[in-house]
């Protein structure tokens, strides 16, 4: 009976010391299935997001490098997804400016997702919205733009703004050749503004074809002032004229960030191939970039 009573009190010993090794351990287990769960996700999210968002927002999210389905590089309509304005911070810039700042970036991200944004021409995805992503799968999106975040991206040193001339007349010729590049393929304005030869192919916005006879637009401006305060401060003017009736705003559909992205030689070539001339007329207008 003795006997049978130690080895009974062994038993539990070894059984209470094996429970308290798992104990121990588990904390490191979850960790470790979490981070394995989370690496899934992130893959998954991947998968979609080169099926179905690269089109428009670029191969590395930079909306930079963007191809069709042939495999033909074209301008991306999208906005740059991998940059600190999005993932730095929480609120990050973007999520101010978007008057997000009470929420997260992955709610920002996972609602974009979901509901698009119509009036930027980004179709919907969620299937609550009548799109073809199960949550999930928008989840799983939604992660893999946020693995973007990284140490080295936050602590990069913000590139300075050009400091744009007040008057156009200060404005270097332009390049028009050079200007239907960017305006084609490297912003990928035609997405939203159409072919400047053929009425009718903006999607979005205003006809490009239209903004050298723009002078109307706002009294006293030249045509070239009207092109530079509409890229430069998109929410100054909301045109009237957009494919479904006036344009959406203020603020403005149109992104806001090309001052920060463009250089100045590049926003006169541009004007120059829009314009059709390399010089640019001023009526003295200031145009003021904060």
């Amino acid at each position: 009976m003795q006997v049978k009573l130690v080895i009974t009190t062994i038993a539990f010993m070894l059984t209470m010391i094996v429970f308290g090794y798992a104990a121990l351990r588990e904390p490191a287990r979850m960790e470790l299935f979490e981070g394995a769960y989370e690496s899934r996700q992130v893959e998954f999210g991947a998968s979609i997001y080169y099926s179905n968002c690269a089109t428009c927002h670029g191969q590395e999210g930079k909306a930079e490098l963007c191809y069709d389905a042939e495999g033909e590089q074209i301008g991306c309509a999208g906005r740059s997804l991998h940059n600190a304005e999005l993932l730095c911070g929480e609120p990050s810039p973007r999520l101010v400016a978007m008057g997000w700042e009470n929420g997260t970036k992955a709610g920002f991200i996972n609602a974009t997702v979901n509901a698009g944004r119509a009036q930027n021409g980004m179709p919907l995805w969620g299937a609550d919205y009548g799109g073809p992503l199960e949550d999930y799968e928008v989840e799983n999106v939604t992660n893999f733009v946020l693995n973007w975040e990284t140490v080295e991206l936050c602590s990069e040193p913000t590139a300075p703004a050009p400091v744009w001339p007040d008057d156009v007349a200060d404005l270097p010729s332009g390049d028009a050749a050079n200007g239907e590049q960017l305006y084609q393929v490297t912003y990928g304005c035609a997405a939203c503004h159409g072919q400047i030869d053929q009425e009718g192919t903006n999607a979005v916005g205003p006809w490009a074809g239209a903004f050298k006879n723009r002078a109307d637009a706002q009294p006293g401006y030249t045509a070239a002032e009207y092109l530079y305060e509409s890229i430069l401060l998109p929410s100054a003017y909301i045109s009237p004229e957009c494919p479904t009736g006036p344009c959406a705003g203020p603020p403005s559909a149109m992104p806001n960030n090309f001052p920060l992205r463009m250089t100045i030689q590049e926003m006169s070539d541009m004007m120059a191939y829009l314009l059709e001339t390399s010089e640019f007329e001023s009526n003295g207008n200031a145009i003021v970039y904060p």
